[in-house]
């Protein structure tokens, strides 16, 4: 007569195998063999219910560790010793693949030790300008770079971004700072170089007059002024990236990725200040590792968090007329804390121009 009962707890047994065995590929390395022993487990006690279910007279009988055994126990460890077969081949597939994985983790944790130690060196400037670009996975045609060397090379990027402090202040023309930079830049000068009109610092103050200090993040764009003609920049995006602090200084804001993304939305808002044709809406950016500098944030933790935000605004389903956001790199420090932080996010990559 057929054991009814037992059935459904061998079904039951044996349903809880194949989950565990499906489930396996979810946990981790270490959880692995134990969830693999435990599947095979439930099996082996299935099987061994269906059989004397159905064929409650049958005996099975043979020796195990020197113990001669029968009935239901003789078939559970017959079917427990064929699982374990299987089980130690199934670890012996995964072991490549969990190499592999180790393995390139070993590699971004190596790539991150070599950033971390070039920047805490004293850093060299780089006087080349060099790009290196990567491809964003699944959205041809668009890319993340880097560009390395002086932002005063660069003439081929619609839209520069430029960290700013909370209150919109621009640095003075003469300041080792990207905002300073682009002040005397933007600026028209007389024969001898002196500032005759301050293009750029002027028309960021009139748009923020009055409603100073900005939140975090804010992203205000002005027209590039002299900037236009010299190097081809079509808009300046001044994003407010850094805190001041009286006594103390100025210190990165702690929303940096909303920073990135703010600036990218503005950099492409039409209706905007924009030295180039309305009808053709800007397609590349350049950001500068937003308060590393005088503001004195970690290059490598800054590269990582902005180069992440980028890409995850150029890996969106939204349309967008930006086809490539890339971070300058003054200096060897900062090039290798760029590359360390694109890596993991796109393949490939090649230097060019």
């Amino acid at each position: 007569m057929t054991n009814v009962p037992a059935l459904l707890a061998a079904a039951l047994l044996l349903t809880l195998g194949a989950g565990l065995v499906l489930w396996r590929s979810a946990t981790s390395a270490e959880q692995r063999p134990v969830v693999l022993v435990v599947a095979w487990l439930c099996v082996a006690l299935g099987a061994d219910l269906i059989i004397f279910g159905f064929f409650p007279g049958e005996t099975i009988s043979g020796r195990a560790l020197g113990f001669r055994v029968g009935g239901a126990a003789a078939l559970f460890l017959v079917v427990w010793q064929g699982c374990l077969r299987v089980h130690r081949q199934t670890l012996a597939l995964d072991r490549p693949d969990e190499l592999l994985r180790q393995s390139r983790a070993e590699t971004l944790r190596l790539r991150d030790q070599l950033a971390t130690a070039t920047v805490a060196r004293h850093p060299e400037q780089l006087t080349a300008t060099r790009v290196y670009r990567s491809q964003v996975a699944g959205r041809p045609g668009r890319e993340l770079g880097i560009i390395t060397g002086d932002l005063k090379n660069v003439d081929f990027v619609d839209v520069w971004v430029n960290s700013e402090n909370t209150d919109m202040q621009m640095s003075r023309y003469h300041e080792r700072s990207v905002s300073g930079l682009i002040r005397y830049e933007g600026a028209r000068h007389d024969a001898s170089g002196r500032v005759v009109e301050d293009c750029v610092a002027d028309e960021l103050a009139h748009r923020v007059a009055g409603r100073t200090p900005v939140v975090p993040g804010t992203a205000i764009s002005t027209g590039p002024g002299r900037l236009a003609n010299h190097n081809k920049v079509r808009r300046i995006v001044h994003v407010a990236s850094v805190i001041g602090e009286p006594g103390n200084g100025y210190r990165q804001a702690r929303v940096l990725g909303r920073c990135v993304t703010n600036a990218l939305r503005e950099a492409e808002r039409p209706g905007l200040p924009d030295a180039g044709s309305l009808c053709e809406p800007p397609v590349s950016v350049v950001f500068p590792l937003l308060g590393a500098g005088e503001a004195g944030a970690d290059p490598v933790e800054t590269a990582r968090i902005l180069l992440t935000a980028a890409h995850a605004y150029l890996s969106c389903d939204r349309p967008t007329s930006l086809t490539a956001v890339y971070v300058l790199a003054y200096t060897d420090a900062e090039l290798a804390a760029c590359r360390a932080a694109l890596a993991p996010l796109c393949r490939g990559g090649r230097a060019e121009r």
